[in-house]
């Protein structure tokens, strides 16, 4: 009986020990066949040695600078850059460990993202000033960005974007801690990947093989990776970005809502957002979701270019 237990023990560990190696092959190379196959939109440039990825297109000053929420890659934004591009050069990129970005170094806090942003903006050639439009974890970071490098930046949208006090008003960083700590154990067997959506809000607004696109970049080990290391430097960030508010004066800035879900304290931080500004509008996009740069494109696109052109009409606030 002893030695029947110590056998199906032996072959039990075996055969797990064959399946998690087995897993984790699959994964890797799922992994390196999304970026192998999906060749980048836009360029490659290297920032504190490693590779981030821009894609621009159009031209004219202030510059627009998309950044996503977590997990995102610029291919989120592609319902709405052709238009932009049409009265402004608009730029999205992937975050480190995002798309086509190699992963960046811990701690993944918005002081951190904010410095490479910078860095990969300077090096690619894109010159400030710029209206930077945030998306959800995105706005906390181009609230931060203005924060630091206020005399770069003309103005902003923020699309229901996150706000400093997040933790106060929500109490849900725990949890957010117990799924980073979940990915990055499940990541690397491709068990997160069985249960993974693409971040999207109306399907219609994106070509499908767009989203069969970020769906595979996003399931990448690296993509799991880079987003639990942001949620574990989540309430880092929202101190950071609570120490230093940015300051916009009379720069442009409209503050745009989801209308799907109407949760007070959302609303209420939400409202607080647009005081940023002396020259601020809040708009509640009736029937959109968390996605409003998806569900409503032409509203986010519309808030841009206000921005844009009020930012323009600014004496000495752009070079042409």
């Amino acid at each position: 009986m002893r030695k029947l237990l110590k056998r199906t023990l032996f072959w039990g560990g075996g055969t797990l020990v064959l399946a998690l190696v087995a897993a984790t092959t699959v994964q890797w190379l799922l992994s390196h066949l999304a970026l192998e196959r999906n060749p980048p939109p836009g360029e490659l440039f290297v920032v504190g040695g490693r590779q981030m990825h821009l894609l621009c297109q159009g031209q004219g000053s202030p510059a627009v600078i998309l950044e996503s929420g977590m997990p995102g890659t610029s291919l989120g934004w592609v319902s709405v850059i052709d238009d932009i591009a049409s009265f402004a050069r608009v730029c999205a990129y992937d975050r480190a460990g995002y798309g086509w970005s190699e992963a960046g170094p811990k701690p993944r806090t918005v002081n951190h993202i904010t410095g490479e942003l910078r860095e990969l903006l300077r090096t690619a050639g894109v010159d400030p000033p710029y209206v930077l439009a945030g998306h959800s974890f995105g706005g906390l970071i181009v609230q931060h960005y203005a924060s630091r490098f206020p005399d770069e930046v003309a103005g902003m949208v923020l699309v229901d974007s996150s706000h400093p006090n997040l933790a106060r008003r929500s109490g849900r960083l725990d949890r957010r801690g117990r799924v980073a700590f979940r990915l990055k154990l499940l990541a690397p067997l491709g068990i997160a990947r069985l249960i993974i959506d693409v971040p999207s809000g109306n399907p219609e607004s994106r070509p499908s093989s767009m989203r069969a696109m970020e769906k595979e970049l996003l399931a990448t080990t690296r993509s799991f990776w880079a987003m639990a290391s942001e949620m574990e430097g989540l309430r880092e960030s929202l101190n950071q970005a609570a120490e230093n508010r940015p300051r916009l004066g009379r720069k442009p800035l409209v503050v745009l809502t989801q209308g799907q879900r109407r949760m007070e304290f959302w609303h209420a931080m939400q409202e607080e957002l647009a005081k940023l500004s002396e020259s601020s509008e809040w708009q509640v996009v009736n029937g959109a979701g968390h996605f409003i740069h998806q569900d409503e494109p032409d509203i986010v696109v519309d808030a841009i270019r206000r921005v844009v052109e009020s930012a323009r009409e600014e004496p000495g606030n752009f070079v042409e």
